[in-house]
């Protein structure tokens, strides 16, 4: 698999966990009543939202790396280079 590809896969799937994890913090604050995070709960959510996508695109990139290993380059082509 290219490697455009495999980031544009982990890119996709880092935005959409990132989509994911703010509907089910704002399912929690809804359900739990609270209409404002603040405090700590707040900071946790913060550090989540950058933290939780950032971890599940390496993750997805990590095993579209492992499935569909690159090809190898023939030494002519990497002369040319």
């Amino acid at each position: 698999m290219p490697r455009y590809l495999r980031w544009t896969a982990a890119l996709t799937a880092g935005v959409v966990i990132q989509f994911a994890f703010f509907i089910a913090v704002g399912a929690v604050a809804v359900g739990t009543g609270n209409k404002k995070l603040t405090g700590a709960i707040g900071l946790l959510v913060t550090f989540g939202a950058s933290l939780v996508p950032m971890f599940g695109a390496l993750a997805v990139n990590d095993w579209l790396r492992t499935r569909y290993p690159e090809a190898e380059r023939s030494a002519s082509v990497t002369e040319r280079l």
